[in-house]
């Protein structure tokens, strides 16, 4: 087998590519995502402090495209100072080289162009359960998983969906009486609070807000150092569009929260990518979850998911405000290169604020 490695080209390259992606990710076909100008946005427009906008490598046989492996700049803090992170994504391996050692290969030539670019190290959040041994023989670490959380408004899609729809009555009812207890019950300790919501197309509207990012950083072991600039680009998808809303103390923000309208497996969700309060605010976020079960119950969605670090999930409550963990949870990444911090540190999932937003999912 005649196979190499080497950068993308993605002058001459990228329709090789987007014909591996629809063969790799089939469900996408007919979705934005299939489409150039996706994968210009995504690879091509973000704001990158280092050299490069996105990383990209492919394995060939031939002149033939049969893997590919990317990653983005993400930029975290960590105790205090900025380390660029490889955010792996997109990663795929074409169906007549499976089985032949190929996406092991690539991703250990993969990270170590991650390390010679002066990555700090990579992150990645595999969902699809046959890549793991490939990405454990590519010397990437599996420290921890990150649970996914999920609170019902309605059980109609979900019990339809499998064949359960008699109970539908019955389990709505239940729903409801325990939401409302919830409700009933909550008590948020601060005066003076309200709550502002904005559409992604509003970001330069949201005043304070880099500030609150700036404020929220700090208080962090391992944050991803947020912006305006970034979050212009993260919801900044073609045909994509997200919800913004934010708490203040009067004209500052104390926490704020992004979520989109999604389907999944049938059921209409609403899907939290990011919820973040300063720390004296904490016991405030349950505003934040009322408004937010609100706009599900506006937009006629079922079931509100969010995947969450434990530490916060307990930090802001969410179990009280009617959340449940799910049976789905995420495996998170990490591979270590020369100028990384401390293992113990980055390993440490209590030092970790991850959401969706850390990826590129939602």
């Amino acid at each position: 087998m005649d196979l190499t490695f080497e950068k993308f080209n993605v002058a001459e390259e990228l329709q090789n590519q987007r014909n591996l992606f629809v063969e790799c990710f089939p469900e996408n076909i007919g979705t934005p995502v299939e489409e150039e100008t996706h994968y210009k946005w995504k690879f091509h427009s973000f704001p990158s402090k280092m050299e490069q906008k996105a990383y990209e490598y492919v394995a060939k046989i031939g002149e033939d495209i049969v893997g590919y492996y990317a990653a983005l700049p993400y930029e975290y803090v960590i105790e205090g100072k900025p380390h660029q992170v490889a955010m792996v994504c997109d990663v795929m391996t074409g169906v007549k080289a499976r089985g032949k050692g190929v996406f092991t290969k690539l991703g250990v030539y993969s990270t170590e162009q991650f390390n010679a670019e002066g990555f700090s190290f990579s992150t990645g959040y595999p969902i699809r359960p046959d890549v793991i041994p490939g990405h454990k023989k590519a010397g990437w670490n599996f420290p921890f998983q990150i649970p996914m959380y999920g609170k019902f408004i309605k059980m109609n899609a979900f019990l339809t969906s499998r064949g359960k729809s008699f109970l539908i009555p019955f389990a709505n009812i239940a729903i409801s009486v325990y939401n409302n207890l919830i409700s009933l019950f909550t008590r948020v300790g601060f005066r003076d609070l309200t709550i502002k919501q904005y559409s992604s197309k509003q970001i330069d509207a949201i005043n304070g807000l880099d500030m609150f990012f700036s404020r929220w950083v700090k208080e962090q072991k391992i944050a991803l150092n947020k912006s305006l600039e970034f979050l212009r680009w993260r919801l900044g998808a073609p045909e994509k569009e997200y919800t913004i809303i934010t708490i203040q103390q009067g004209n500052d923000i104390i926490g704020y929260t992004v979520l989109r309208k999604v389907e999944k497996l049938g059921v209409p969700c609403l899907g939290i990518l990011d919820f973040c309060m300063l720390d004296s605010f904490n016991g405030a976020s349950a505003l934040l979850i009322k408004k937010i079960t609100k706009l599900a119950k506006d937009e006629h969605a079922e079931l509100i998911l969010m995947m969450m670090m434990r530490n916060n999930a307990i930090k802001y409550g969410i179990i009280r405000q009617g959340f449940l963990k799910t049976p789905y949870p995420f495996s998170f990444i990490t591979k270590l290169f020369n100028n990384a911090p401390n293992q113990n540190i980055v390993n440490n999932e209590n030092n970790w604020s991850l959401m969706w937003i850390d990826s590129d999912d939602l």
